[in-house]
């Protein structure tokens, strides 16, 4: 089918005034992203909200719980802080069941990295964090001094 030049003309100036737009909103995107995105650690986590954790050595001999029980409070953690709102008392009862440094480390190893935004999971503007940073993202300063002498004792910081 052939087109007039009229015709030619209508499409290409439509194509234009969307297109262009579409474009500009697509780079805005990229480069809020980019401006979004913090320094990271080695281990890929955002530096200013969760510490590196990759240098720490889990020793099997210290573990108290299985890796079965980590994913399991792993999953409980996430579950606690996934959505907005954040439910406090799952957080401290888990973090209770923990007894040593290693079970944590490998509760935050099960954890994995996880995008995070403002307490909830988003897998587009999302910063990479740790079990670490979703706590400091999800937890109030008061909320975390509950917690935190049981991660100084650990020697792992939050």
């Amino acid at each position: 089918m052939k087109l007039d030049k009229a015709s030619k003309a209508a499409l290409i100036t439509t194509g234009i005034k969307v297109g262009v737009p579409v474009v500009a909103i697509g780079v805005g995107v990229l480069l809020i992203r980019r401006a979004i995105k913090k320094k990271k650690n080695h281990d890929g986590s955002s530096a200013g909200n969760a510490p590196s954790l990759d240098q720490m050595v889990i020793e099997a001999d210290k573990l108290t719980i299985s890796p079965s029980d980590a994913a399991l409070f792993a999953n409980t953690l996430y579950g606690a802080m996934m959505n907005f709102g954040t439910d406090e008392k799952a957080i401290y009862s888990t973090i209770d069941k923990v007894n040593t440094k290693d079970d944590m480390l490998l509760v935050i190893r099960a954890f994995g990295m996880k995008k995070y935004l403002w307490g909830a999971r988003d897998p587009w503007f999302g910063q990479k964090l740790n079990l670490i940073g979703w706590l400091r993202g999800d937890l109030k300063e008061k909320e975390i001094a509950i917690i935190k002498p049981k991660f100084d004792s650990w020697g792992i910081p939050l």
